[in-house]
């Protein structure tokens, strides 16, 4: 039925200040609880920070990556997530450069890609890619604290969200699931936001919170020009 089609494909479970999700993608898939383990051989690793490094000014490397789009600023992210086409599906895969598991799904998520966009698909899809920690903003807001890890945006509202577990798993969980969002009918769709309209409004919650601190960086970054210019200013 519809109802158990959509609550296996999503499905949250709430605590602290940062959504923390469960998704239950079939009976037969990885089940990830974020912060609380894997019920797969997937690794959890620890974030590290950026630094101080200052990202947010970085302008998006649109194309360069081939058909994955990398993500370097929360303007990047939102870019992509704000600008998207009606119904596009924007899938964004979360990895740590430390994460092992990580670097063996590369090549797996950019195939993946280069089929996706050979494809006449129901609807419009791209692929996103975000190293955390050159995005610590955005992996904290989002809560995330495994990795690989994805989620899958429509209409800004954040419709798909697990941990991919092991690599050998990441085929059958990320293409599955891709699968099955494109399949998807408008009635379907409907049931889906009605059915888990409280997650997907705290997925909206960060998004905001995260273009508010998007602008509280340009507007500190402006007030140190500002002060830069009247420091050369003064004899």
């Amino acid at each position: 039925s519809t109802t158990t089609r959509t609550r296996n494909s999503f499905t949250h479970n709430h605590a602290l200040k940062h959504t923390k999700t469960i998704l239950h993608m079939s009976a037969n898939s990885t089940v990830t609880t974020l912060g609380g383990g894997n019920s797969s051989s997937g690794q959890s690793v620890q974030l590290k920070g950026s630094k101080g490094t200052k990202l947010e000014n970085k302008m998006p490397t649109h194309g360069s990556s081939g058909p994955v789009v990398a993500i370097h600023s929360i303007d990047d992210f939102l870019q992509e997530i704000e600008g998207a086409k009606p119904n596009e599906l924007v899938v964004v895969k979360f990895h740590a450069k430390f994460c092992k598991v990580c670097a063996r799904v590369i090549l797996k998520y950019k195939k993946m890609a280069h089929q996706l966009l050979g494809k006449d698909t129901p609807v419009p899809i791209k692929l996103l890619s975000i190293e955390s920690t050159e995005n610590t903003k955005i992996i904290t807001e989002l809560g995330i604290k495994k990795f690989p890890y994805l989620q899958i945006y429509r209409n800004r509202e954040c419709v798909t969200s697990f941990g991919t577990g092991p690599a050998h798993n990441f085929q059958r969980a990320v293409g599955g699931t891709i699968d099955q969002k494109l399949s998807m009918t408008e009635d379907e769709w409907e049931a889906f936001r009605s059915e888990f309209k409280n997650e997907i409004a705290d997925g909206l919650e960060s998004l905001e919170r995260l273009r508010l601190q998007s602008v509280l960086v340009s507007e500190h970054h402006t007030d140190m020009n500002m002060d830069d210019n009247m420091s050369s200013m003064t004899p």
